[in-house]
């Protein structure tokens, strides 16, 4: 049985987060840890950086943390034992990371549909995510 869940999450994708955290309520047993994760991208490139003042980054981070917060009181029971952690970087490189540093079970994704284009040009998030991590993945759609 899992005891600690890693759950990313894209703010961007309002209904597509709080679906993900409807299904979460199903997968997760009492006395289970879970983390909410969600990653600010692009904010760290020096080409992008040089663009917005220095406290950016801070304020857009403290942003994301209240909203998934908010959230996270939403649409969990409250019976899990919830954190929150957000940062910023390359999306699926800091989810892998969090879940090494925090040593979870387990990661829970959602799959996002994408045009070609945009999978031709990014690539999947959840994808790098499964490929790159050594622990296993539930993807959810």
């Amino acid at each position: 049985m899992y005891k600690k869940l890693l759950v990313a999450v894209d703010l961007q994708d309002a209904k597509g987060t709080e679906a993900t955290l409807q299904a979460l309520n199903d997968y997760v047993a009492p006395g289970m840890e879970v983390e909410l994760v969600a990653v600010l991208p692009g904010f760290k490139m020096p080409l992008v950086a040089s663009y917005f003042p220095e406290d950016m980054v801070k304020q857009a981070l403290d942003t994301m943390r209240a909203e998934l917060t908010r959230l996270a009181d939403a649409h969990l029971v409250k019976e899990m034992n919830v954190s929150v952690w957000v940062t910023a970087g390359k999306v699926p490189k800091r989810i892998v990371a969090r879940a090494d540093e925090i040593d979870a079970d387990l990661i829970l994704i959602r799959a996002l549909k994408h045009g070609r284009m945009e999978k031709m040009m990014m690539g999947s998030v959840t994808a790098k995510v499964v490929q790159t991590a050594d622990r296993s993945v539930l993807v959810i759609r």
